[in-house]
């Protein structure tokens, strides 16, 4: 799927293989298209460098802030 090749590109991949996803698809055009924009904003991601996991949630922004408008 296109969104497994983002995330093997995110953890660092140089390269997915496709051929028999593409190939088996109802319509191989868009599903090329699919993985082609897939590679790229999982290589993007990783370049700019994803935010790190928590195990819990953080806030962002001040709470304080953010209630007193």
């Amino acid at each position: 799927a296109p969104s497994q090749a983002a995330e093997a590109m995110e953890m660092g991949a140089d390269a997915v293989l496709v051929n028999t996803a593409i190939a088996i698809a109802s319509d191989p055009n868009r599903m090329a298209r699919a993985f082609k924009m897939a590679v790229e904003a999982g290589r993007e991601a990783r370049e700019i460098g994803l935010a790190e996991k928590r195990l819990s949630a953080s806030a962002t922004s001040p709470v304080s802030e953010f209630f007193s408008s």
